[in-house]
């Protein structure tokens, strides 16, 4: 889309002007961008390296007169819509963190599938072969998929188990205990915690020391992801990413330990050291508007 509000000055700026912002001050602003209508969460894509014009995107609420229709841009159908891969009630989610193959961050259109009706961690225990539950499989890719799509699912009760390998567990519980939202980090309450995060990437970075910074914008608690710089490029292979621009608007789902600066009154940071423990994924429009 041509135009954003920008929360920090009321603006509504158009894209070409935006892009022509002093670097410092663009920074900034592309962390505070929302839909003029609808007020929803926005993003800003630089001009890109395939030829696409700076412009801007948002996820709108479903009232907006500017909302498109959001679809799975992805080659495998496995989870293409919200109907697939529904959590029955009383099963067990079981995600295999080693298992994780990461995959296209931006990746190519799909028709709209037919309608149906400063660490990494958690509490590590041994959970013996035989008695390893064997309910739904699911994937860090799904995860995010309903995180996004479903916003019931976060306050799901069902159990949730994430595997680091054949037979430890990194982390389990209710989906509702340990999975959350960048927009429900408060102060303080979150600190030191070995948990599952997820929000949308307003901009990204690498610092002079080689670390990969994944910013959310001040709507989501201005949380960040801190990717380590010795996974730093293997996270960026993972998900084939030759520019750090691709990944403004992507999801992520990360887990990790989340930290605020200024003993506790600052700045929200999630600390990644694990590739197997992050997905990123764009989810497109069907008709992108540019």
């Amino acid at each position: 889309m041509q135009y954003a509000r920008c929360t920090t000055d009321g603006e509504v700026w158009e894209a070409l002007p935006f892009s022509e912002l002093v670097p410092a001050v663009l920074d900034e602003k592309r962390l505070n961008l929302v839909c003029e209508e609808c007020g929803e969460f926005a993003w800003f894509r630089k001009e890109s390296s395939h030829g696409h014009p700076a412009h801007f995107c948002a996820r709108h609420d479903a009232e907006c007169n500017l909302k498109v229709d959001y679809v799975v841009s992805d080659d495998q159908r496995d989870d293409a819509t919200a109907e697939e891969d529904e959590v029955s009630s009383g099963d067990t989610i079981i995600v295999r963190l080693d298992e994780e193959t990461g995959g296209d961050v931006e990746v190519a259109e799909v028709q709209k599938p037919p309608e149906e009706g400063q660490g990494v961690g958690g509490r590590t225990f041994i959970i013996k072969g035989k008695n390893r539950e064997s309910s739904q499989q699911f994937t860090l890719r799904k995860i995010l998929l309903r995180l996004v799509q479903s916003p019931n699912f976060s306050e799901s009760s069902s159990e949730l188990v994430f595997y680091k390998n054949a037979e430890e567990v990194l982390i389990r519980g209710q989906v509702k205990n340990i999975i959350t939202s960048f927009k429900d980090i408060g102060e303080n309450t979150h600190d030191d915690a070995h948990r599952f995060y997820w929000g949308p990437i307003a901009s990204a970075k690498k610092s002079d020391d080689g670390k990969i910074w994944l910013n959310s914008g001040r709507s989501y608690s201005s949380v960040s992801v801190a990717i380590f710089e010795d996974i730093a490029d293997e996270f960026l292979d993972l998900f084939n990413v030759d520019d750090l621009e691709d990944l403004a608007g992507a999801y992520i789902l990360v887990a990790g330990r989340c930290i605020s600066t200024g003993r506790g009154r600052g700045k929200p940071v999630i600390w990644c050291g694990t590739s197997k423990y992050i997905f990123v994924r764009k989810y497109r429009a069907a008709s992108l508007q540019v």
